[in-house]
C-alpha cells in the first residue's frame, strides 16, 4: 500500500475513533435514560414496554446477553402483571409486549442454538399474528428468514422475506422495504442466483437513495461488490466497494470503513493478488483493534492467517490464527471458533507440530459434540486420524476414520471423500492391500458423487452467470441509449447554433464514440455467445446423464426380476437330474411303469424350464429395447403392460438399494384402452421417472416418521398406485403416492430444467423436465396435483390414436 494511503488510513482511524467514542457516549446516555425511567415509573405495563425498548437498544448494538436479560424479564413478568391488574390476555398491549420480547429472545439465539431460535420465533409470529400488527409480523418473518439462512435453507428463508416485503409494502415502510430487498439480494447470492441478487440490490439502492438511507445504500453497494466478485468481475467489484468507502469516510463510520477494506481484501484474494489482499485485511484489522470489536477482529485474523498460509508463511499464519481463536472465544460465535481451530490444525500439520495439531482438532471435536454438530465432528476426527497416520499409529488411524465415517452425513460427499482417501493411504502403509483397494473404490465412488454435484453446480453457475451478463448488458444498453439521445440533442443544438469546424469535430468524435460502443457491444455479444455455447454443451451432457440414469434405475429391478426365472431353471434342472438317476435305477430293476412315471415328471420339469427360460428371455429383450436409442417412429403399444412392467422394475430397483423399504402397490388398468401409438422407450422413461419419484417421496416420508415418532410409523403405509383410463378423446395414465407432497411455493417450478427438491448430489433436476418434453412431443400434456403431507398425483394425458 502506498505511504500516502497509509497516512490517510491512520488519520481516518483517529477521526473515526473520536466519532465512535462520541457515538458510544450517546448510546450509553440513552441506555441510562431508559433505565432511569424504568426505575421511576409506577405503571407495570409502561415498565415492560421500556424493558422491551432497552432490549431493542442492546440488540441493535450486538449486546446479546443484555438484550436477552431484559427480554426474558418481560417474557416471564407479562403474564403475572396482566393477571394481577385483571387485564385480559386478548388485550392488544399484552400481545405486542410478549411478541416483542419473544422475538428478541429468538434473535439472540440464532447464532447460539438455531433450532431453539426457530421455535421461539415461531411462537413470536403467532403472537404478532394475533395482535394484527403488520410491521411486527413482517419483522419476525425477517428473523425467521435469518434462522433458516443459518441452517442453509435459503429457499425457505427467501419465502419468509417475500412475506415481509408484502407487509412492508402494505404499511408503506420505505426504509424496511429497501432493507428487505437488500436481504433478499444476499440470499439470492448465497443460492448462486447472481443476476437476481444484482436486481434485488438495485431495487434496494433505488428505494434507499430516494429516502436517503445511507446505511442501506452502503450495504447494497458492498453486496453488489460481492456479486461482481463471484462472477470474477473484480474491477466492477472494486468500483462498488470504493463508492461505499467514500460514503463511510464522509460519515466517519470506522466500522463501515473496516468492513469495506475487508471486502476489498476478499476481492483481491479471489483475484490472486495476495499482497494487496493482505494490505487491505491489515488495514481493516488496524481499525478493528482500535474499536476493540471481538467478532470482527476474529474474522480479520482468520482471513490474514488463510492468506499467509497460501503464501507459505506458516509461522506468521499460525500467530494470526491463534489471535483469531482468542477473539472468537470472546465473542462466542461457534462458526469462527471452529474455523480458526481447523485452520490452526492445518498449519500445525504443515509445520509437523503433530501434538498441537491434534489438540486443535480435539477442541473442534469437543465443540461439535457439545453442540451436536456431526459435520465438524467428522472433520475433526479425520484431522486427528491424519495426525496419527503421519505418526505411524495406523490402527488408531483406522479406528478414528471408522468413527468419522459413521457420523458424517450421507450427502456430505467431500468429507467422505477425504475419509476414504485417508483410509486408503493408511491401509497401504499397513500393507493391507485388500482394504486399501476397497477404500480406494469407496473414494472413487464418492469422488464421482462430488464430481456430479460439482457438474450441477457448474451448469447452475454458467446459467446464472449468463443471466447476470444479460442483465448487465441490458443495463448498459439502456445507459448507452440515454447517452445517445443526449448526445444527439446536443449535436442538433450545436449544428443549429453554429456550423463550425468545432461542430464538425464534435460529429467526428461522436461517430468515434458510437463506433467504439458498437464494437464493445459486439465483443459482449461474442462473449455471451461463447458462454451460451458452453452452457448448451454442458446441458447436453447432463441430459445424456439423466437418460442413462433411468437405465441405471432399472438395473437393480431387472436383476431381481431375472433372478426369479433363473432360480426356477436351476431348481428344476437339479430335480430333473436326480429324477434321471432314479429312472435309471428303476429301469435296471425292470420296473418300467415307475420309470415311465418318472420320465413324465422329467418332461413336465423341462416344460417349466422352457417356460421360465422364455420369461428370462423376455426380460432381457425388454432391457435391450429400453437401452436402445429412441426411434422417432411411433408403434402400437400396450400401455397397461408398459405401466405394470415399469412399476415392478422401479419397486425392485428401490428395494435393491434399501432392503428395509416396503410399499403397497396398487393398479387399476382400463382393459378397453387397447394399443396406443407411442414411442415406447420414451414413454417408458416418463412412467419410470414418475414412479421412481413416487417411491422416493414415500421412502422419505417413512424415514421422517422413523426419525420423529416411532409410534406413528405403523399408521403410515407407503402406497404407490398406477392407473389408466380411456376418456372421450384421450388416454390418461395416473401415478399417485402418499408421500410428503410438493410445497405449494415450488409447484410451478418442478418442470423447469435443473430444478430439484432432492438434496445436492441426489438428482440433476432434469427428470421431470425431460418427461414434460417427451409428453409434449407426443401431443399430450402432463398435470400435477399435490398437497403437503398428503401426497402427489401426476396425470399423463395422451391424445387417442388407437390401433386395436
Amino acid at each position: 500500500m502506498k505511504k500516502t494511503s497509509l497516512v490517510f488510513i491512520i488519520f481516518g482511524m483517529f477521526v473515526g475513533s473520536v466519532f465512535a467514542q462520541q457515538t458510544k457516549d450517546s448510546y450509553i446516555q440513552k441506555i441510562q435514560k431508559i433505565k432511569n425511567e424504568i426505575n421511576s415509573t409506577k405503571q407495570d405495563t409502561t415498565r415492560l414496554r421500556l424493558m422491551n425498548d432497552l432490549s431493542s437498544m442492546y440488540f441493535e448494538n450486538y449486546e446479546n446477553d443484555s438484550c436477552r436479560k431484559y427480554a426474558e424479564q418481560v417474557f416471564h413478568q407479562v403474564d403475572n402483571i396482566f393477571e394481577k391488574n385483571k387485564i385480559s390476555k386478548d388485550n392488544y398491549r399484552y400481545k405486542t409486549l410478549k411478541a416483542r420480547a419473544t422475538q428478541y429472545l429468538g434473535w439472540t439465539l440464532i447464532y447460539k442454538n438455531v433450532n431453539h431460535a426457530q421455535d421461539t420465533l415461531q411462537l413470536s409470529l403467532k403472537l404478532w399474528q394475533k395482535s394484527g400488527n403488520k410491521n411486527g409480523i413482517a419483522s419476525v418473518n425477517g428473523a425467521i428468514a435469518e434462522a433458516y439462512s443459518m441452517q442453509h435453507d435459503h429457499t425457505q428463508a427467501l419465502q419468509y422475506l417475500y412475506k415481509s416485503l408484502e407487509l412492508y409494502n402494505e404499511t408503506n415502510n420505505q426504509e424496511l422495504i429497501a432493507y428487505t430487498w437488500f436481504k433478499m439480494g444476499l440470499l439470492e447470492r448465497y443460492m448462486g442466483n447472481y443476476g437476481d441478487a444484482l436486481e434485488s440490490n438495485l431495487k434496494a439502492l433505488q428505494v434507499a437513495r430516494k429516502i436517503k438511507d445511507t446505511a442501506t445504500i452502503t450495504d447494497a453497494l458492498l453486496a453488489n461488490g460481492f456479486n461482481y466478485m463471484l462472477v470474477k468481475k473484480y474491477p466492477e467489484a472494486l468500483v462498488n466497494q470504493e463508492e461505499a468507502l467514500k460514503l463511510f469516510k464522509l460519515q466517519k463510520d470506522s466500522i463501515g470503513i473496516a468492513t469495506t477494506y475487508n471486502d476489498m481484501g476478499v476481492s483481491d484474494m479471489r483475484a490472486g493478488k495476495l499482497e494487496e489482499a493482505l494490505s487491505n485485511h491489515r488495514a481493516a484489522l488496524a481499525i478493528r483493534k482500535n474499536l476493540k470489536d471481538a467478532t470482527y477482529l476474529s474474522i480479520s485474523y482468520n482471513y490474514i492467517a488463510d492468506i499467509l498460509m497460501a503464501m507459505d508463511k506458516l509461522e506468521a499464519a499460525l500467530e494470526n490464527s491463534v489471535e483469531g481463536i482468542k477473539y472468537g472465544k470472546i465473542d462466542g460465535d461457534l462458526r469462527f471458533i471452529n474455523d480458526a481451530y481447523l485452520t490452526s490444525g492445518e498449519i500445525q500439520l504443515k509445520l509437523k507440530d503433530y501434538t498441537n495439531a491434534q489438540k486443535s482438532y480435539e477442541f473442534v471435536l469437543q465443540l461439535g459434540r457439545e453442540n451436536n454438530n456431526p459435520h465438524y465432528q467428522a472433520i475433526a476426527l479425520t484431522g486427528i486420524a491424519k495426525v496419527n497416520r503421519l505418526k505411524g499409529n495406523y490402527n488408531e488411524t483406522i479406528a478414528l476414520l471408522d468413527k468419522a465415517e459413521a457420523i458424517v452425513a450421507k450427502e456430505d460427499h467431500k468429507t467422505r471423500r477425504t475419509i476414504y482417501g485417508e483410509m486408503s493411504a493408511t491401509f497401504a502403509k499397513k500393507n493391507d492391500y485388500k482394504n486399501a483397494f476397497e477404500s480406494q473404490l469407496n473414494y472413487q465412488k464418492t469422488n464421482d458423487s462430488v464430481n456430479a454435484s460439482e457438474k450441477i453446480m457448474k451448469i447452475t453457475s454458467l446459467t446464472q452467470q449468463l443471466a447476470f451478463e444479460n442483465k448487465i448488458a441490458l443495463q448498459k444498453a439502456s445507459q448507452d441509449k440515454q447517452l445517445l439521445i443526449q448526445q444527439t440533442q446536443l449535436k442538433k443544438q450545436k449544428l443549429i447554433r453554429n456550423l463550425s469546424i468545432a461542430g464538425l469535430l464534435l460529429v467526428i468524435i461522436f461517430a468515434l464514440i458510437l463506433y467504439y460502443r458498437i464494437r464493445e457491444k459486439r465483443r459482449l455479444n461474442q462473449a455471451l455467445g461463447k458462454s451460451l455455447t458452453e452452457l448448451q454443451e454442458t446441458q447436453k451432457q447432463l441430459i445424456h446423464s439423466e437418460k442413462m440414469a433411468s437405465l441405471g434405475e432399472l438395473t437393480a429391478g431387472i436383476a431381481h426380476e431375472i433372478q426369479n426365472p433363473l432360480n426356477f431353471v436351476n431348481n428344476f434342472s437339479e430335480v430333473s437330474n436326480e429324477l434321471i438317476d432314479e429312472m435309471n435305477e428303476e429301469i435296471e430293476k425292470g420296473d418300467m411303469d415307475e420309470a415311465k412315471i418318472i420320465a413324465n415328471d422329467i418332461k413336465q420339469n423341462l416344460e417349466k424350464i422352457t417356460h421360465h427360460g422364455k420369461r428370462a428371455d423376455a426380460i432381457v429383450k425388454g432391457m435391450l429395447q429400453h437401452s436402445r436409442k429412441s426411434s422417432p417412429e411411433k408403434e402400437p403399444t400396450d400401455i397397461n403392460r408398459l405401466a405394470d412392467e415399469y412399476l415392478r422394475l422401479a419397486y425392485h430397483g428401490l428395494r435393491a438399494k434399501d432392503k428395509s423399504f416396503n410399499a403397497t402397490l396398487e393398479t387399476d388398468f382400463d382393459e378397453s384402452i387397447g394399443k396406443v401409438n407411442v414411442i415406447p422407450q420414451d414413454l417408458g422413461r416418463v412412467i419410470l421417472n414418475l414412479i421412481t419419484n413416487a417411491f422416493y417421496a414415500t421412502s422419505e416420508k417413512q424415514k421422517t416418521c422413523q426419525a420423529e415418532d416411532v409410534e406413528a410409523l405403523p399408521n403410515y403405509k407407503p402406497t404407490v398406485s398406477v392407473s389408466t383410463k380411456k376418456m372421450k378423446d384421450e388416454v390418461v395414465i395416473n401415478v399417485k403416492d402418499n408421500g410428503n407432497g410438493i410445497p405449494k411455493e415450488v409447484l410451478d417450478k418442478i418442470f423447469q430444467p435443473f430444478f430439484t427438491t432432492k438434496p445436492s448430489g441426489s438428482g440433476t433436476g432434469l427428470g421431470l423436465s425431460l418427461s414434460y418434453d417427451i409428453v409434449k412431443a407426443h401431443g399430450g400434456n402432463i398435470e400435477v396435483e399435490s398437497k403437503e403431507n398428503v401426497g402427489t398425483s401426476f396425470r399423463i394425458l395422451l391424445p387417442i390414436a388407437i390401433k386395436q
